[in-house]
Order: C-alpha cells, then sequence, then structure tokens
C-alpha cells in the first residue's frame, strides 16, 4: 500500500500461451505442488518463458515525503500526448484502521492525490501531486472524464474523510501548475465519499458525477442505522462555480458504497 507498481506480461514477439504446457502446470498444481513455490512450465509458441517484468512508478522515497494508503487509480491520457497517464489516491491511512470504529479517534486530514505522467519510456514518469491534505482528506477513489468541453480530461476525486472535489485540467500547463478545483458545496460537511463515476447519464454531452455518501469513514452502530444518500450531480456552465451543481438523489441507504453506472438494460442509457 506504500507504492504503486505497474505490471507488463513479456509474451515474446508473436508469443502466445501454449495449452499443453498450461495443462501440464495445472496438473503439477492438482498433485499438491504449490504454484507459487515451483517453476512454470508454461511457455510462448516462440519457446520464450511467459514473465512479468514490474515498474516502480510512484513512491515515497521518490516522492520525497510519507505517501501511504494507496487506495485506487484510474488511466487516461492526462496531457493529450499519445501516454497513458496514472491518477493515484493514497489515504494516509497506514498509521490507523480505516475500518475499524473508533469514535474516540478522530483522524487527521490527509491524504494525496497524484498524477504519473507516462512517457516513451516504462521507467520514466514525471510525478506531481494534484490535490492534499483539507482539499482531499482520505482520498479513496478518482474519475476521469471532459467535464468542461475543452478537449483535457478533469478528475473528480472521493475523500472519504470529507466531500467530493473537481480537479480542472488546465491544459498544456497540467504538469506544472496548479490546478482550479472546486469542492462540491452539497458534499462538504455532509459525510464520506468513497466511490465516484462520471458518466454522461442523459445524452446531452456533458458527463455527471454519481456517488454514494458512505456517512462516516468508520462507521459505527449510529451510522448502520441511519440512511444517506446516493446522487447524480450535475453542472450547468462552468463546473468551478459552485452554484452551477445540483444534486438528485436516486435513494437512501445504510452505509452506500457503491454507485457504478452500467447499461443494464440494453437500452442504450446509463
Amino acid at each position: 500500500r506504500a507504492f504503486l507498481l505497474v505490471a507488463l506480461a513479456v509474451l515474446g514477439s508473436g508469443g502466445a500461451p501454449s495449452f499443453v504446457e498450461g495443462q501440464a502446470d495445472a496438473a503439477r498444481a492438482g498433485s499438491g505442488a504449490l504454484v507459487g513455490d515451483a517453476m512454470t512450465v508454461a511457455r510462448a509458441t516462440n519457446g520464450q518463458y511467459i514473465s512479468w517484468r514490474e515498474h516502480i512508478i510512484d513512491e515515497a522515497a521518490s516522492a520525497g515525503f510519507k505517501l501511504s494508503g494507496s487506495d485506487g487509480l484510474v488511466m487516461a491520457d492526462i496531457d493529450n500526448d499519445g501516454y497513458e497517464d496514472i491518477v493515484s489516491v493514497h489515504e494516509s491511512d497506514s498509521e490507523y484502521d480505516s475500518s475499524a470504529f473508533d469514535p474516540d479517534f478522530v483522524p487527521d486530514a490527509e491524504g494525496h492525490v497524484r498524477i504519473a505522467f507516462g512517457t516513451a519510456d516504462p521507467d520514466r514518469w514525471i510525478n506531481i501531486t494534484l490535490a492534499e491534505g483539507t482539499d482531499a482528506p482520505a482520498p479513496e477513489d478518482a474519475a476521469i472524464a471532459d467535464v468542461n468541453g475543452d478537449g483535457y480530461l478533469d478528475v473528480m476525486v472521493a475523500a472519504e474523510l470529507a466531500h467530493l472535489i473537481y480537479l480542472q485540467n488546465p491544459g498544456a500547463g497540467a504538469r506544472t501548475v496548479t490546478w482550479p478545483r472546486l469542492i462540491l458545496p452539497m458534499t462538504e460537511g455532509r459525510g464520506s465519499y468513497i466511490r465516484v463515476f462520471l458518466a454522461d447519464f442523459d445524452g446531452d454531452g456533458v458527463p455527471e458525477a454519481t456517488a454514494p455518501n458512505k456517512g462516516a469513514q468508520r462507521p459505527g452502530p449510529e451510522d448502520f442505522a441511519r440512511s444517506t444518500a446516493v446522487s447524480i450531480y450535475q453542472v450547468t456552465g462552468d463546473p468551478l462555480v459552485g452554484d452551477n451543481w445540483t444534486a438528485t438523489d436516486l435513494g437512501q441507504y445504510s452505509v452506500p458504497q457503491n454507485a457504478e453506472p452500467v447499461d443494464l438494460d440494453g437500452d442504450g442509457d446509463l
């Protein structure tokens, strides 16, 4: 949880796993030998062993500060340079149990939202802190979409100790300048947000946000006994203006923790 890794599969040029050798691995596993304790016999069709190589992207040592509690990531081309970038959230909960109810302990408003900008070299990443501290205390999730329609992808973050925060991509200066931001006013001081998604629900070309209000980071009996909302957040006009956002509650639930948009009935809408 203290750092971020990306693993790349290496199959060799034109290689593919061998079905027969895969069966041999399975048979050996069935004989009682632990798969993780023995070398694989599976190879690609070109004879090379199938392997993985890990590349460290972001960690406390290279960041120069305590980076911990890594909880999630999303990938997209943030700066439009043709390389995938990574937005990651780090809850900073390594010194306490964020899942255990303790009414006498109040966690510090700590946490980091980071972007690792990709390059042509998988071992070279440009890392920046997008938000931290009271802007995004205990960030748990992030979503990416072009909210203001300028051709650059923006970021929405769910903070488990606080609120939803919108971070607007400044464009060409995405790596070097502070991103403009807005804490969605109807989420501030209202509860705890653990997931957030961006999708176009009404087909107008502007993505909406959907998020469950968990109620509390570490819910106790009183939190489970009450209900909090799963909501859609819609913006009309400039996303950096708080009054331009409205919330529609879809329902009230006990400690809701997910609200992922899916076209369940296949009619083309979410």
